[in-house]
């Protein structure tokens, strides 16, 4: 199966979001999107698949405890957007993701409709 996934034309707004760090491995079975989103919460990270476009979004805050300030940080508050065209259709129904140590997995399965079949010769 050669199917890929590419990133689509960036818009004028998201050219100051930062694109994080992802990996793509996949088979005719299923695609999965893993993305490097150090200190981000899941709850600072949002999921859409419209026309097929996995857009992924995020914030990360600079977190400063009560009674604090910061001296010296290197570690910035950050907004950061992932799109990318799926040339795949995918099971929109059996989408997962979970955030586990700073790095969000997008599980994509392909369609059954998609996916390669073995002709026998009767």
């Amino acid at each position: 199966m050669t199917t890929t996934l590419e990133k689509p034309a960036r818009a004028e707004a998201d050219e100051n979001l930062l694109k994080p760090l992802y990996r793509i491995n996949g088979n005719e079975h299923a695609y999965e999107v893993r993305v490097e989103l150090p200190g981000v919460p899941k709850s600072g990270v949002s999921i859409d698949l419209e026309d097929n476009i996995l857009t992924i979004r995020g914030k990360r805050a600079a977190g400063v405890p009560d009674g604090w300030k910061t001296l010296h940080s290197e570690i910035p508050a950050l907004d950061f957007l992932l799109r990318l065209r799926l040339n795949t259709p995918v099971d929109e129904e059996s989408l997962k993701a979970v955030v586990e140590n700073g790095v969000l997995s997008v599980h994509l399965p392909v369609k059954e409709a998609a996916r390669p079949r073995r002709i026998e010769i009767q």
